[in-house]
């Protein structure tokens, strides 16, 4: 008879379990079942092949030539098989040794934000390899839309077709100065506080900024730009060195708290929407799916969302 490809492997690691134990008793203790299936399932691999894998002598079951001849295959087999298993459950939970998630992020979450973040993921995800990228969230999208990251993290509305977002986080504007400015005495700023105070705004191409500067020009007061700069890390660096006051998104000023200064909330509702996103024509992996799960829960929880 000849053997099909669909030969249980069941019978092939009862086999396994006779020849260690040299008994059907024996077989049954290692694999948790019935003498009478041990039994049984011999006799189905025995039909199967066509074979007489053991002989039976005073209780005890020798190996015949033919059993010796297919013993190693077998191993073989059950060993590819375990191999498949295992590499089937990497897979299925994200965590395979070949994986190496390639994740975008600002520049201003990598302090701290970013770490914490991967010290969770990574406790779950020991076998997987991290390549992290950072830079503006122009340089994110285009990276996306490459496939150079499977993963991004992006402030809403995004500016390029052709990515697939998933909501994160929406947080305020705050206002971050030295810790010793005399702003540091209110409790809440207000644009009209702003007034002739020195600032460090990021760029006027980017939408917050416009926000702001739609904001000053409502109540007819001039800003008083010292500095531009273009991530919130410079602006809250310059602002720890003295060099003026900004006003910048909580998530991203959260990351710098270890740095002299202070951050009041702001009066004036300005909001800002933060989502993670990949191309639409590479759908995240698992892995890249469970990554997003863990920083969201992470995002929400640090601001109390």
């Amino acid at each position: 008879m000849s053997v099909t490809h669909r030969m249980d492997f069941e019978l092939l690691r009862t086999f396994q379990a006779v020849s260690e134990t040299g008994s059907t008793i024996g077989a049954a203790a290692l694999l948790g079942i019935s003498q009478s299936a041990v039994s049984r399932r011999l006799a189905q691999l025995e039909k199967e092949l066509g074979l007489q894998l053991f002989m039976r002598e005073r209780g005890r079951l020798l190996p015949t030539r033919d059993n010796r001849e297919l013993k190693a295959q077998i191993a073989s087999l059950l060993d590819h098989s375990a191999r498949f298993a295992t590499r089937v459950h990497e897979l299925q939970t994200g965590n395979a040794a070949s994986t190496t998630l390639r994740i975008a992020v600002p520049a201003s979450m990598v302090q701290s934000l970013l770490p914490r973040i991967l010290m969770d993921f990574l406790q779950s995800h020991d076998r997987v390899q991290v390549e992290v990228h950072s830079g503006p969230y122009d340089t994110i999208e285009r990276m996306l839309l490459d496939e150079r990251a499977e993963v991004g993290f992006l402030r809403l509305p995004t500016h390029r077709s052709g990515l697939a977002t998933t909501p994160v986080i929406e947080v305020p504007t705050v206002c971050v100065m030295p810790s010793d400015h005399p702003l540091a005495a209110k409790s809440v700023v207000s644009v009209r506080d702003l007034a002739g105070v020195p600032l460090v705004l990021l760029g006027r191409m980017r939408q917050p900024r416009r926000e702001i500067d739609e904001l000053f020009f409502t109540i007819g007061l001039r800003p008083k730009i010292r500095l531009e700069v273009h991530s919130v890390m410079s602006a809250c660096a310059l602002a720890a060195h003295g060099l003026g006051v900004t006003l910048v998104n909580e998530l991203m000023a959260s990351d710098f708290c270890h740095l002299p200064i202070l951050m009041r909330p702001f009066k004036e509702r300005l909001t800002h929407q933060f989502a993670f996103a990949s191309s639409e024509t590479a759908p995240m992996t698992i892995t890249a799916q469970n990554f997003v799960k863990v920083a969201t829960r992470y995002l929400q929880a640090s601001l109390g969302h």
